[in-house]
């Protein structure tokens, strides 16, 4: 591991956030190559507020969709990998946990836990998830991820092309007429699908490959 983080170069790190002029917050997020695929770490517990945590224990669902973009910052038109993870969390009244059901790049996962505070922790941290196959990163120039991470959508639009994109064959190529697809500015200052109980828009320092 060490020697595949090593080709992988961060610039600007930053020990807390600071806001970005079209909106989203920047801030310093974790990336490493892993295997054939380029992989992050971040989180972004500002997402669930004192109401959305106590809902949690109420029985009924709550749900959390985060549609993450890597993009080459000279060329912001068109995002290079687009990644979907859908997670779904319920309390268990007769057992007494916390069930989390997600699906994503690492397929589908059921996971449970005794308290909402690790079931929070699920829901907005992201170890090592994959976010792009290393063969679409060229080494030498500089590359960000921009992300969306939606709390409870309610657009029926939205939730329609969740299932149809989550439902691709892996590895199949990038589908440039979802409604997910667009530019930076379309997605990020201009977004059409935001019907939500929150949404938050983030996006990472730039990082760049270089060779081994």
């Amino acid at each position: 591991m060490r020697r595949a983080a090593a080709a992988l170069a961060v610039l600007a790190a930053m020990a807390g956030a600071a806001a970005a002029d079209d909106g989203s917050v920047v801030r310093g997020m974790g990336f490493a190559e892993r295997g054939k695929n380029l992989v992050v770490t971040t989180s972004f517990a500002e997402l669930f507020d004192r109401g959305a945590t106590e809902k949690m224990s109420s029985g009924f669902p709550s749900s959390v969709v985060i549609r993450m973009y890597v993009f080459r910052k000279d060329r912001t038109e068109r995002p290079i990998s687009l990644i979907l993870v859908e997670h779904e969390v319920v309390f268990d009244l007769w057992d007494e946990v916390y069930v989390l059901r997600t699906r994503g790049p690492l397929g589908k996962r059921e996971l449970r836990y005794k308290s909402r505070q690790q079931a929070v922790r699920a829901l907005t941290e992201l170890d090592h998830m994959p976010i792009a196959p290393l063969d679409r990163i060229a080494i030498g120039p500089h590359h960000f991820l921009a992300a969306v991470i939606e709390l409870n959508p309610i657009s029926p639009e939205l939730l329609a092309e969740m299932r149809r994109w989550l439902s691709r064959p892996a590895g199949e190529s990038l589908d440039s007429s979802s409604s997910f697809f667009g530019s930076f500015v379309s997605v990020f200052v201009n977004p059409k699908l935001d019907r939500a109980d929150r949404t938050l828009r983030i996006r990472s320092q730039p990082f760049y490959r270089t060779p081994r």
